[in-house]
Parts: structure tokens; sequence; C-alpha cells
């Protein structure tokens, strides 16, 4: 290799990894919260997290090596034009193609490898990553049934249960029914405990210390008890091919290689058009994003010729245009050609082709000479004699530099520090809204959902990642500022005018410190409501019904625990009236065990109580005999009629007040409320992280100044790299009761505020 070729590379070299490790990072932000979910709540073991995260990458890795190989040539030719060395070259009889031969050739090098991943490693991968998914979360509690609510594990089966045991995989105070759902309760199973089982495909309940209760709904004296000291209850048959939305697997086209879809299209072309479009469009994806790594480096290389004078910064701003403009024409071409529109082939490499001419264009327009206008300049001379005599200088004002805020260093200061953390929020939240319209794009087009709920769901999620990355935005954003002041040795000519470095950083701290009052304002006045309407547009895309996880069965809707702990179910209930259909109630002793048990065929509701009517009532002791009574009227207490349409909200779809309301009303009843009272102090840690992350950022920005704004954007990587998994890790911690709840929550702030007083500490001002 020649040594022009061997600079050529050495400049691309560092650009691209540190690229690289900037966009898989941003890719990872939901992926590691999810996989500590999996470790922490749902019992998983090191190895299958680790497995997991493996799994995940390559999907992440082909989107994101034609990205960061764009900013590589970008920065690493940009700096080659900017200092003349490509111009030196040039003037010692190096034509211009010694700089496009090795940058064509790493870029044909990095195609073959992406091309290898997308259509060797990916497809297994994903595939791989299902089924891990799908194992993993079988046996996981939290996947099947949330604690304290209903679901519907399979048809027939209902299943509740009252807290998770120590191990994440047992369930304590167990209640299944079983039956159709428009049926009469006639078999009600009540364990003290039960464990999740996974044998081969099968997925088994078992019970312990069981009871069994039947009876005939014509002659409800007819009334039979069954008492085990074991039993089990099948919850899927299959769970690779079930079709329950909790353990479903299905190959989806994108777990297929490039022979599967040839079949897949050959066989489904009669059959559904829409399928043989969507399965040609991932076999042209398959061509095409590997192919865009060399489009990137033939539109890449002009550009940084003829912006070198804007530095890194704008060769990043360049390469985040060029990737936008690149997703957005990809995602675009795979609905049309999803949708018919357009030819798959040409939907999908419509955006290469665009480039492709974009690139040519530019080399041949690269060798041509431009003229260069020249703007007259008045003379200083004449422009001091135009504006007449110098008006005397006012005295300063003793006070005046305390009362006049922002002053002009702050202004200075603060102009470069919201440029960058505009620049940076923008390229995060773009890139993220990108990768989730990516995902997205093939529900978008096989659904069909109205378009205005394909932008409010957008709308919304745009609100909702800017406020999980400020923090590590506010982090880079400093970082850069001060770092660029660093080492242009302006913090020099400042320290050198008795302007403390402490001082340069007081007014971007002033500022996270309102930014942070403003998310947890937008924390309890917006975000909530946000998340609430995210998830019904979500819902809605995904061609659910719009009220999928409010109400998402008829099992959730008519059965409900109540207040005092019992257990409700009704047929149909009319709120407005008062009023519900063929209720019962199950209501149980301190070992969840059922005492009694109420039902009648209509219940009203008269202000403080409901009265059933026409109805039964049945206690249960420790013999197998039971007292049974018949009335025509009895009063019952219960919760009034609204709760029983009251929906079902996350934390992060509350209020602090309302999440405080809802973890003092649990944790009197005895329940373990471990994550809702760590979400409710997030509510304050998660805003109070912003300014702490700023003053992280400042001692690192004046140690790694000198070594540019790359460095210090590879700095707040790897610091937001770990604060991202340790707040993961602690918030789960406490949502499992391992650590006290105000300790998970503000864990990650601590550990921020301790490593920069020390490093301030350390710091000569």
């Amino acid at each position: 290799m020649r040594l022009v070729s061997r600079s050529v590379l050495r400049e691309i070299w560092p650009p691209f990894l540190l690229g690289f490790a900037a966009y898989t990072f941003i890719l990872l932000i939901r992926t590691v919260y999810f996989l500590a979910d999996f470790f922490v709540r749902r019992s998983a073991s090191f190895g299958e997290v680790t497995l997991l995260a493996l799994l995940s990458l390559p999907w992440i890795v082909v989107l994101t090596l034609p990205m960061a190989f764009l900013l590589g040539v970008l920065i690493g030719i940009g700096r080659l034009a900017g200092d003349s060395e490509i111009i030196a070259l040039r003037s010692c009889g190096v034509g211009p193609m010694s700089v496009y031969y090795p940058a064509l050739g790493a870029a044909v090098f990095l195609s073959a490898g992406v091309f290898l991943i997308y259509n060797l490693v990916l497809p297994g991968a994903n595939e791989r990553l299902t089924k891990s998914l799908a194992r993993v979360a079988a046996t996981s509690i939290i996947n099947v049934v949330h604690p304290r609510t209903f679901r519907e594990a399979r048809t027939g089966v209902t299943l509740y249960f009252d807290h998770a045991g120590a191990d994440g995989r047992s369930l304590e105070g167990v209640f299944v029914k079983l039956g159709d759902e428009g049926e009469q309760d006639q078999r009600i199973i009540v364990a003290h405990r039960g464990v999740l089982t996974l044998e081969g495909d099968r997925l088994w309940l078992d019970l312990f210390q069981s009871t069994v209760h039947e009876y005939d709904p014509a002659d409800p004296s007819h009334y039979r008890l069954n008492r085990a000291e074991a039993q089990r209850v099948l919850l899927a048959g299959d769970i690779w091919n079930s079709t329950s939305p909790n353990v479903a697997y299905e190959k989806a086209l994108r777990n297929q290689s490039v022979q599967e879809l040839l079949g897949t299209a050959k066989r489904v072309r009669t059959q559904s058009p829409e399928n043989y479009r969507l399965a040609w469009v991932e076999i042209h994806k398959k061509f095409s994003i590997p192919f865009a790594c060399l489009a990137f480096a033939i539109i890449g290389i002009p550009l940084a010729e003829s912006a070198r004078r804007g530095g890194r910064g704008s060769a990043f701003a360049i390469s985040l245009a060029i990737i936008i403009l690149y997703y957005v024409l990809l995602s675009a071409g795979e609905t049309w050609g999803q949708q018919g529109k357009l030819p798959p082939g040409v939907a999908i490499w419509l955006p290469n082709a665009i480039l492709l001419i974009a690139g040519a264009a530019a080399i041949l327009r690269s060798g041509r000479e431009r003229a260069r206008w020249r703007w007259t300049l008045p003379l200083p001379g004449r422009r001091a004699a135009e504006r007449g005599p110098l008006s005397p200088v006012p005295a300063r004002p003793r006070f005046g530099s305390l009362l006049r805020f922002p002053a002009i260093l702050d202004r200075y200061i603060l102009g470069r520090f919201f440029t960058v953390l505009l620049f940076s929020s923008l390229s995060v939240v773009l890139l993220a809204l990108i990768v989730d319209y990516a995902e997205r794009v093939e529900r978008i087009a096989k659904n069909h959902p109205p378009t205005s709920a394909v932008l409010g769901y957008y709308r919304v999620f745009l609100l909702g990642i800017s406020a999980q990355i400020a923090p590590f935005v506010a982090l880079i954003a400093t970082l850069v500022c001060l770092g660029i002041l660093s080492k242009n040795n302006e913090d020099t000519a400042f320290r050198a005018s008795g302007v403390a470095l402490h001082r340069l950083a007081a007014p971007i701290l002033g500022a996270m410190i309102v930014g942070a009052l403003v998310f947890f304002a937008m924390g309890e006045y917006v975000l909530p409501f946000a998340a609430q309407q995210e998830a019904r547009y979500r819902n809605i895309i995904n061609g659910r019904p719009e009220d999928y996880g409010v109400a998402r069965t008829p099992a959730e809707r008519n059965w409900r625990r109540s207040g005092d702990g019992s257990i409700w179910h009704k047929e149909e209930s009319d709120p407005a009236r008062g009023m519900l259909v063929s209720p019962s109630v199950f209501r149980f002793g301190p070992d969840f065990e059922l005492v009694s048990r109420d039902s009648a065929r209509l219940a009203s509701w008269d202000g403080n109580e409901w009265v059933f009517r026409q109805g039964w009532s049945r206690t249960f002791g420790k013999a197998p005999e039971t007292a049974y009574r018949t009335y025509l009227e009895d009063r019952v207490a219960g919760d009034p009629p609204g709760a029983f349409t009251r929906e079902r909200r996350t934390p992060e779809q509350m209020r602090w007040r309302e999440l405080q309301r809802y973890a003092r009303r649990l944790k009197a009843g005895g329940y373990a409320t471990g994550d809702l009272e760590t979400a409710m102090y997030a509510k304050f840690a998660a805003p109070a992280l912003v300014p702490l992350m700023a003053l992280l950022g400042v001692p690192f920005a004046f140690r790694i100044g000198r070594r540019g704004a790359l460095a210090g954007i590879g700095i707040g990587l790897a610091l937001g790299m770990g604060l991202l998994i340790a707040t993961a890790f602690f918030t789960k911690l406490g949502d499992v009761g391992a650590l006290p709840p105000v300790l998970a929550a503000w864990s990650p702030n601590v550990m921020a505020a301790t490593l920069a007083v020390y490093l301030l500490l350390r710091l000569r001002t």
C-alpha cells in the first residue's frame, strides 16, 4: 500500500470509530433499559442478558457502519483539505485519485462486510433473538401478567397473582379462572404459590397448596371443593407458534435469508400481492443498504474538500444531513414499494441513485476553478469620519455587574453553548426518529393507519425522547463548548484577565438549572399525557384497538381487584346508572385463602354501598363444609361505579401526586410498591441530573480541550454509557426492592455529583 493511501486511511479511521461508537450508543439507549429489566426484574442470568445484547447488535451495526464511514470520510479528508495537504500533493504531481482510491477501496471493503452481516449474520441473529426473548419472557411472570392485574394468558385461562416471589419467576397468591369469558365462572383455582415451567415448547403453571371451586350455575347450592398439594395448568401449548400476544413467535420477513425471501415471494405471489411486494422490498434492502457505504464515499469525498474550512463540526453537520436524507428516502421508498406506488427495486435503490448522481456531479465540479467574489469594505478612517466624534464612555455603576445578567461574558459562552446544545439535540432526536420509523414502517404499510395517527405518534415520541436524552445532551454540549474554548486558548486569556474557569462554567450551569425546572414541569404537565397518547397511537399503528393495554381483553375489563383486596367480576356494567350485571365478589384471608363468595343477578349503587339482588353467598372455613344462603337483596361494601371503568396507567403516564397517592394506597394494603416509589422519586431525580451532567463535563472539557470536539464527544459517550447503565441498573434494583427506592432513584445523581466535585477540586482555575 502506498504511503499516501496509508495516510488517507489513518485520517478516516479514528473519526469512523468515534462515529460508529456514537451512533451505536444512541441506538442502544432503549435496548440497555430493556436488558436491565430482564436482568434485574425478570431474573434472567448474566449469560442470557449478554446473549440478548449480542443478538441485538447486528441490526444496529448494519445501520451505523455506513453512517460512521460517511463521518470518517468527511472529517478525515476534510482535515487533509483544510491543512492544504491535498494541494501539496497535487503540486507534487499526485493526482486527486490518490485520495479517491483508498477511500473507495475502504468503502468497497466495508460494503462487503455489511453485506455479509446483513445476509449471513442478521437473519439467524434475529430469529435466535426472537426465540430467546420468547423463552426468557415466557418464564417471567412480568411478561405473562403484572401483579394485581388480570390477563388472559390464553383463551379460557384468566390469571391473577398478588405479588411476585423473590426469584422473579414464582407467583404468590394465585387466582386462576378456567373457561371462556362469556360463560359463567364455573371453575376457580386459588393457590398459595405458583411457578412457571417451560418444558420444550409448552409453558406450564405449577400450582401448590391449591383449591378448586366448582358449582352448577343452574343450581348454586351444588358446590364442590377439591384441595390439592400440586396441580398444573397449561398456559401455552407452543410458545413459538401460539397466537397469544404474550408468548407469540412468528418468523418475520426480516428474519429470512435471501433464499427464504425468494421462496416466500414465489409462494405468495398470487395469494397476496402486498406480501409479495413486502418480500421483494426486503430482498432489495439486503443489497442496497450495504451499497450505501460506497454511495456515501462517492458523495462524501468532494463534499469534504469543498467544506474544508468549516472544521469537524461542519463535517458532522453535513454527515447528519446526508444520513437523514438517505434514511428518509429509504423509509419513504420502502413504503412506496410496499404500497405498490413504485416497483420495489426502484423504490429501495432510489436513495443510492440520488447519492451517486449528486456525488458524480460534485466530483466533476470539484476540479473546476470557481470565481470568488470580493466585497469592497469601507475604509476604517472613512467609517470613523462618518460616525463623527466619539462620545465619552459613561462611568460604570458600582453594582452594575451584579444587576446586569447575562453579562457580555455570559452571552458569549451561552451563545456557543446553545448552538452546540441545539445541534446535539437535533442530531440525537433525528437519529432516534429515523431508527424508530425504520422499525415501524413495515407495520405502517401493512396496517394503513391514518396519517394523523402516525404524525401524532411521532409528535409525542419526540417529547419523550427529548426528556430521555436531556442529561446526555447537556454533557456533550458542555464538553464541546468549553473544550473549544480551551483548544483556542481562550480559557488561558480569560485566566490572564483574572476570570476563573468556574466563572466560565457558571452561565452553563445556570442555564441547565433552568432547563431542569423546565423538564420537571414537562414531566408533571406534558409527558404523562404524551405517554398516554403515544401508547394509543402505537396501538393504532400496530393494528390493535386504541385502548389496547388500558383494557386489553374482556378479562381485564370484567375482572377487578377492589381497594379492600377482594376480587370483583361482572358481565356488563353501566357506570352512568351505577349498575352491574351478574356481579361476583371473592374475599380472601391473610394467607390468600378464599373465605367468602357472593354472586347476584344484578347490583346497583345507592351512593354508599352496592345492593345485590337475587343472589347467594357462601362462606368457607377450614373444614370441607361451607355455609350457604340465598337472598333477594343484600348490601355489599365496595368501590364506586367509576372504579370499574378507570384506566390502568403506568408510572410514566401519571403525575407525581397521582403516583404518590397510588403508591400509598397499595402500600397500605400490604403490597410491594418498589417500582412505583422508585418512579416517584425519579420524577425529581431525572431532571436534577441535567445540571449535574453539565457540572461533570466542566473539568473534563478543560482537561481534554486541546484535543478538540471529537475528544469531547468521545469522553461524553463513555460517561453517557456509564451513566445509562448505572441508571438502568439502579432503577431496576429499586423496582424489585433490592435497594430503597429513594437510593435507587438518586444513586446516579450522587455518583455524577461526587465525581464532578472531585475533579473540580483538582482543576487549576
